[in-house]
């Protein structure tokens, strides 16, 4: 969920240009059937482990089920199921599992933060652990006391970011490791879980504080990580762009999920699906821009986000074939949300619960 421009980033995004390009050319006219391209695939995240009282969680799945929502994107923090080693406690998230059940919603469960005991220095809550293999102990342990109910798990969230990565420069080679504990241990605890890679931040930048995603997707697969995942998850921020508006490596819009996609024809790898992870257009009021706020995602009127977010979920419906469930950033946002954060401006339903004009919009394209 960040925006960063350099000239070393439009340099590098230059470099992939061409082979992009032939990526375009080769996925012409290629239909492969493909898994994990459900029928319906409206989704939303979700921050219900932060909320406490039970009404809220129970109005706000409620509110998502009557929208036509069938696929919930909800964090899991490490830290709070294995708050020490070998101790786990999952009775929150049986409760929290239970109610997506009850309204129907399929999960895809984001396992990051470890707790402080896997690193010598924890004062970066989203870095990686000092030991892969705690965090594989921990996978297997989770998809093993969920086996039948979440099936599917997404490994990590935007390693290409410092802030994501420890306060460490983005290492394309320590997520795979990562990732490889992760997905070993998940597949011989349930040969039938479906593993999403971790969605890259959309960035042009390529430095310490953040590696352009589709140098890193590039990067990922040299090193052979296409073995690891099942499924390739992807951000796709409109920015201040319609959702037609054309792919190009040095432009962040929606439809540079299909860059990555033209990386994985160039890795051989069109049999799988890609899921959006975090979707949408920021609605931040003009006040934002006139007052110099720096808005890392730009900004769209509220009447654009709607027009903008129906049509990008036609389009991924219409043309692309590999495209699962997008996961609209996000259903409403937990505790004293700030309007005066630009984050804010992408709910589809205010903290008091009152419908904003996105919400009505999905739940008329669902037909509800």
């Amino acid at each position: 969920m960040n925006r960063f421009v350099t000239r070393a980033g439009l340099a590098a995004a230059g470099l992939l240009l061409g082979a992009v390009l032939v990526g375009v050319v080769a996925g012409v006219g290629l239909k492969p059937a493909i898994p994990d391209t459900p029928q319906h695939t409206l989704c939303a995240n979700f921050f219900l482990q932060q909320e406490v009282e039970p009404w809220k969680k129970e109005l706000t799945l409620q509110m998502a089920e009557d929208a036509g929502i069938g696929w919930a994107k909800q964090q899991f923090p490490w830290e709070d199921m294995q708050p020490r080693r070998g101790q786990y406690n999952w009775q929150k998230y049986d409760e929290l599992v239970a109610l997506y059940e009850k309204h129907h919603l399929q999960i895809i469960a984001r396992l990051d933060r470890p707790p402080n005991w896997t690193k010598a220095d924890p004062r970066f809550k989203q870095g990686p652990p000092d030991d892969p293999a705690d965090f594989g102990e921990f996978v297997a342990a989770f998809v093993t006391h969920f086996r039948g109910r979440v099936r599917y798990i997404q490994i990590w969230n935007e390693p290409n970011l410092l802030s994501e990565w420890g306060g460490k420069r983005p290492d394309p080679a320590g997520y795979l490791r990562l990732l490889q504990a992760a997905t070993l241990r998940a597949r011989q605890a349930d040969p039938d879980v479906r593993v999403l890679s971790a969605p890259l931040a959309p960035t042009l930048e390529d430095s310490g504080i953040a590696t352009n995603d589709l140098l890193y997707l590039s990067r990922l697969y040299q090193l052979g990580a296409g073995q690891y995942f099942d499924i390739l998850s992807a951000n796709a921020f409109g920015q201040d762009l319609t959702a037609d508006d054309p792919p190009n490596p040095a432009v962040l819009n929606f439809r540079r999920v299909e860059l990555e996609r033209n990386i994985m024809a160039l890795a051989g790898d069109t049999g799988k699906a890609v899921w959006i992870n975090e979707y949408g257009w920021n609605a931040s009021p003009l006040y934002f821009k006139t007052r110099g706020d720096t808005l890392i995602w730009q900004r769209v009127t509220e009447e654009e986000q709607v027009a903008y977010t129906v049509r990008g979920i036609q389009k991924a419906r219409s043309d692309w074939p590999w495209a699962g469930p997008l996961c609209i950033w996000y259903f409403r946002e937990v505790g004293a949300g700030s309007p005066d954060r630009t984050d804010y401006y992408f709910r589809m339903v205010d903290p008091d619960f009152r419908v904003r004009p996105l919400y009505g919009a999905i739940k008329a394209l669902a037909g509800k």
